[in-house]
């Protein structure tokens, strides 16, 4: 495996520590919003982990045939659809 992916699974594995620190340094003063912040941090972390799901996953498990098929398809669905005219 690349170093860029060595070092993008660290970063993600961080984020999740950080973000139990963060929240409880924030715990000391409020419980309320240690969860504001737990959810907050979670969906951000989701979402950073989520794009890197996709771009690993079209990067390493997809074949340029089925990249070729897709697009094929997409071109197919847009080609149903008529734009708007304002």
């Amino acid at each position: 495996m690349n170093d860029r992916y060595r070092f993008l699974c660290a970063v993600l594995a961080d984020l999740g520590h950080c973000g139990r620190w963060v929240c409880a340094v924030i715990e000391r003063t409020s419980e309320y919003a240690s969860l504001l912040a737990f959810l907050g941090l979670f969906a951000v972390n989701f979402i950073f982990a989520w794009i890197a799901a996709v771009y690993v996953t079209e990067r390493f498990f997809v074949s340029d045939a089925q990249r070729k098929l897709n697009e094929q398809h997409v071109r197919w669905v847009n080609s149903l659809v008529v734009p708007a005219r304002s």
